[in-house]
């Protein structure tokens, strides 16, 4: 267990807020409450049957919710809840009830979309307030082939769904891929004309657990930009604090365009994240491989006092930027691993 910060650390009172070594406010936390998905997408994982986290290796709700308790006392703003597939969780109404009653004033999940209609109803009356939600084809053919066995009609089903309860707006979140979805690019930003949807085309990253050539695969940002060139001249939307998307409108359209660009780190300066992995490790940055382990220090005893130490180190060893662009392959095994 780490005892003291690193050189530049910064500490803080409660009520003041967490500040990093650079002066970046912490206060929004990712929270992966299971590694397990039920679909194998192949930018994700390379075997279906990979290992996942036992239950006794989980946190549990009551633990989740102590340490975001701890980190609501230093001005947590937002936790959005990803997995693996956060909605294979039996009591995650539980838990996102647990967060509204720790006043976490912003509330949302990331969710591949297979399970959400069912449940979309509870989890909007439990406190959740939006959904982002995977979906790399409109075709429902290859849909099936990009995640070795999905059924897009119900992820339409759980869009339309999150829609009609209030969990608005719905992100789609887009990972164009050379050669397997890249000539989708317009289609999927034509739904933003009518439909209010924010379709956000995330650059493909280089995990350890992608199946793809990332490099021949690779389809940046600015090329996303360019193939949108012919629907019209894109009116560019103000980028709130924070946000990691730049942010587009087409010509009358009702929704919204992100482009999502890690390989250029130009959200790193104002980044204000840290990544609870259902594996109880406090995660610094999504490209580094340093962790602060939680999980033990909350199963050996640990006070409050002791916990909010471990949350400033792990500020303290936030970096300045992400290195993906010098390394060319991060640090993680599977998305699903970390909560992306």
């Amino acid at each position: 267990m780490h005892k003291s910060q690193p050189a530049g650390g910064r500490t803080a009172e409660k009520g003041a807020g967490l500040r990093d070594r650079f002066n970046r406010r912490i206060d929004y936390l990712r929270v992966s409450v299971t590694d397990r998905c039920n679909l194998s997408c192949v930018y994700c994982s390379a075997d279906r049957q990979r290992s996942c986290f036992s239950a006794e290796q989980l946190l549990g709700t009551n633990e989740i919710l102590r340490l975001v308790g701890i980190m609501a006392a230093h001005g947590l703003r937002k936790v959005r809840i990803t997995g693996g597939e956060p909605l294979l969780r039996p009591d995650l109404e539980q838990l996102v009830e647990g967060l509204a009653r720790l006043g976490v004033p912003d509330i949302s999940l990331t969710s591949n979309g297979i399970l959400l209609a069912e449940r979309a109803t509870e989890l909007h009356r439990a406190g959740l307030q939006r959904v982002n939600i995977s979906l790399d084809t409109l075709q429902a053919e290859r849909y099936r082939g990009i995640t070795r066995g999905g059924d897009i009609s119900r992820v339409w089903r759980s869009i339309r769904a999150a829609q009609a309860v209030g969990l608005n707006p719905v992100k789609i979140n887009v990972v164009p891929v050379r050669g397997l979805n890249d000539d989708e690019i317009v289609d999927f930003a034509n739904l933003t004309r009518e439909d209010d949807l924010h379709i956000r085309f995330i650059e493909l990253m280089p995990t350890g657990g992608s199946r793809l050539d990332t490099g021949r695969r690779y389809v940046g940002s600015a090329e996303v930009l360019e193939r949108l060139g012919g629907l019209g001249r894109l009116e560019k939307l103000p980028r709130p604090p924070h946000s990691t998307s730049r942010n587009y409108r087409l010509p009358g359209a009702r929704g919204q365009i992100g482009l999502i660009s890690p390989y250029d780190g130009h959200f790193c300066r104002t980044c204000n994240r840290l990544r609870l992995t259902a594996a109880g490790q406090l995660r610094p940055c999504l490209f580094s491989p340093k962790t602060v382990d939680l999980l033990t220090a909350l199963r050996s005893g640990a006070g409050d006092e002791e916990l909010e130490e471990l949350l400033q180190w792990a500020v303290a060893l936030k970096p300045p930027g992400n290195d993906l662009a010098g390394a060319g392959r991060c640090a993680i095994a599977s998305m699903a691993q970390v909560g992306g």
